[in-house]
């Protein structure tokens, strides 16, 4: 397994990033398009190269597979075109929602094989210009968006037709409230069945509090109900071994805990962080 980084919303520039980078012994980065696009391409291949980095993934989120607008579509094409340029092999945006306020947000139109299609036929285009190129789109997955489960999971990528796409393995983004307190069993029974439709993982978790009503949180690895040792032998066992685990979402102030977690339940899975 390898490990990543994502620092996106935390303000930090080039420098920032790779320091972060080295502080914690990652050989990857997570970044948006709009992160690479602030300086010049061979500065960042000079910076990355001498530090021995790669750019994990290149952010496209703007784009929402089903509620595409041309200026996203444009955003997508360029993170395409970006992850070239820098020597990343792939791309990530979400599966799709029809929320018009936030592109991991639900809707009651999320949920059915039509959806699942429409997402699929806008994002051909995007597929067959990363084929074209050599490079992978993957989709995170999330249980509010059109990739609400393992089976509709499957039934994207199949619907897309082609190898250039791929899935994201967010365990934390797939919590329900049933979920919660058997999360091993629930991820398991994904990577399972998805297998090689896996690209890369990202590592964070979600916490529920004791409320009147349902209040389940985003939170950094370690401090929810995911069992990271259970996760990285399941991605060990059933993907190759420079898979990449990419911390994030996870505040400065908390990213020496999340990091150490996430290094000790690979130690206690025995997999070796390559």
């Amino acid at each position: 397994m390898r490990l990543g980084l994502g620092l996106g919303g935390l303000g930090l520039d080039a420098n920032g990033l790779i320091e972060q980078a080295k502080t914690y012994g990652v050989t990857g980065l997570l970044m948006d398009v709009s992160e690479v696009r602030k300086q010049p391409i061979a500065d960042w291949r000079r910076q990355l190269a001498d530090n021995g980095l790669e750019v994990v993934q290149v952010g496209a989120w703007a784009l929402n597979p089903l509620r595409p607008t041309a200026e996203t579509e444009r955003i997508a094409r360029d993170a395409l075109a970006a992850a070239a340029e820098i020597g990343a092999r792939r791309i990530i945006l979400g599966g799709g929602t029809k929320n018009p306020n936030h592109s991991f947000c639900g809707h009651p139109d999320n949920f059915s094989d039509a959806a699942i299609f429409e997402a699929a036929s806008n994002l051909k285009p995007l597929a067959q210009e990363a084929e074209a190129a050599g490079l992978l789109v993957t989709l995170e997955i999330h249980f509010a968006t059109v990739l609400c489960d393992w089976d509709a999971c499957r039934k994207l990528i199949e619907a897309v037709e082609s190898p250039a796409v791929k899935l994201n393995l967010d365990a934390a983004n797939m919590i329900r409230y049933e979920h919660y307190w058997h999360s091993s069993d629930y991820v398991r029974a994904g990577v399972e069945d998805l297998g090689a439709l896996i690209e890369t993982c990202h590592a964070k978790d979600v916490v529920m509090h004791d409320a009147l009503h349902l209040h389940i949180d985003e939170c950094p690895a370690g401090e929810g109900c995911l069992n990271y040792a259970d996760i990285i032998q399941l991605v060990d066992a059933h993907l190759p071994p420079d898979t990449y685990m990419v911390v994030e979402h996870t505040p400065l102030d908390k990213l020496p805990a999340a990091m150490a977690y996430i290094k000790n339940c690979a130690a206690e899975a025995g997999v070796t962080i390559v």
